[in-house]
């Protein structure tokens, strides 16, 4: 281990927030800019257990496959899922390249799923008709296997929209239909670990006009590099980079640090969706709803909450122990983790496209006062220096210094911004 390299995760993702995050002098400072009223440009979502119940999903794609490979004649031993595991555990690497390179370690135990899911998948399709066909790997065995694997990802996408979370469709559509105050729509993507594509679902087809995942990217969230893909892409996207202004698009040190509250990240995990998202600025809602299984009852709440400090509950967070953390243990997460990495938790899903519609129309509101504060000030300045013109050219009986007003043909003063007339601005050039 390289000196200066976190030992576990706790200590990298405290590394990675102090080194990366904003910088606050004071308490109430980190309050207003999370506070910070902005309009809502863009939306990302995680999928998996967020927008629909992955397990539900997985296993109608799974049991379709097997029914695939019973067709065939395939008796196989043991299910795709389980080679699947098999392969991984027996080479990490493979499946997870970049982090296995990223690593300064030989043992990746510390790597607990794979990137690389489609391969990983495949391989574990051909590896059972191999050993049951008794085919060697050519032409005819890749293309049963690439026939069995597109039987499995049909069926994957066809039952999402049977289990999807609560109000999904109607929540999306509500999110489809806000304008920004350029007039433009606001862009929605996804950013997701898992290998499945909303605009592949009928009902969620017209809702996304992206997707970024890891298998593209080469790494897994919580990675800042899945979500800096996910920033390229929308700049480098002709149809959705009015978000960002030319110069931003020409310079991706610039467009990071421009990010902020205007870029809504949604998902289920702390750690991936809402940390890495506060890592770029990001406004961040956690939705809980498909991860809220059972709650414990009130002595169960009072018992987790004793005797736990802020660092067991980070241990928690990182130890991938988010859901049992935070079901139904609203006392358990204590007040300045909240603070500090969720702008909202909902656990309905409908209730998301109210937050943010509810940011939304406040940041609009925001910068409309904005605005009309600024041209209430620079017009009291432009008639004081007009009266100051007026009086000084009565008083040496010398029309000087003037200009007229293009629009109207008004005779203003030459340091005028705006006609007093029509009150069109004018040019100080």
């Amino acid at each position: 281990m390289e000196q200066g390299e976190p030992s576990n995760d706790v200590e990298k993702w405290e590394m990675m927030y102090e080194k990366n995050a904003p910088k606050f002098s004071s308490k109430n400072e980190k309050r207003n800019f999370s506070l910070e009223k902005s309009e809502v440009k863009v939306v990302t979502f995680d999928l998996d257990n967020t927008i629909w119940k992955t397990s539900a999903v997985i296993n109608h794609a799974n049991d379709e496959l097997a029914k695939h490979l019973d067709l065939l004649g395939i008796e196989a031993p043991i299910r795709v899922e389980n080679v699947m595991g098999l392969l991984f555990k027996s080479n990490k690497s493979k499946y997870c390249p970049l982090q296995a390179k990223d690593n300064t370690m030989q043992n990746l135990d510390h790597i607990k799923a794979p990137v690389l899911l489609t391969q990983l998948r495949k391989d574990a399709i051909m590896e059972i008709l191999r050993n049951q066909t008794g085919i060697e790997i050519d032409d005819d065995l890749v293309n049963m296997t690439e026939e069995a694997f597109a039987v499995w990802a049909k069926a994957r996408h066809g039952a999402i929209s049977s289990h999807l979370a609560s109000s999904a469709e109607h929540t999306l559509q509500e999110i489809r239909q806000l304008r920004t105050s350029e007039g433009e729509r606001v862009v929605v993507g996804a950013i997701t670990d898992g290998n499945s594509d909303p605009r592949l679902v009928d009902v969620l087809a017209d809702h996304f006009d992206f997707v970024v995942n890891a298998e593209s990217v080469g790494v897994s969230k919580p990675d800042r590099r899945v979500y800096d893909a996910a920033v390229r892409h929308v700049c480098s996207n002709e149809e959705l980079n009015h978000v960002f202004d030319k110069i931003c698009c020409d310079n991706f040190d610039l467009l990071l640090d421009r990010l902020g509250p205007w870029w809504v990240h949604v998902g289920d995990d702390f750690v991936k969706d809402i940390i890495a998202a506060k890592d770029l600025k990001m406004r961040c809602i956690w939705s809980r709803e498909l991860v809220l299984d059972k709650k414990p009852n009130t002595d169960q709440k009072t018992q987790a909450t004793s005797n736990r400090s802020e660092d067991d509950l980070r241990q928690k967070i990182v130890e991938g122990k988010v859901t049992h953390m935070i079901i139904g243990a609203e006392n358990y997460l204590t007040e300045s983790i909240l603070e500090e990495f969720s702008d909202a938790i909902v656990d309905k899903f409908s209730h998301v496209s109210k937050v943010i519609s509810s940011w939304h129309f406040e940041g609009i509101e925001a910068k409309v006062s904005k605005a009309a504060e600024i041209l209430s000030h620079d017009t009291k300045i432009t008639l004081t220096e007009e009266q100051e013109m007026i009086q000084s050219n009565k008083s040496t009986g010398v029309q000087k210094d003037i200009k007229y007003c293009m629009d109207c043909g008004e005779q203003l003063p030459l340091k005028a911004k705006f006609c007093v007339n029509c009150g069109i601005e004018q040019s100080t050039a």
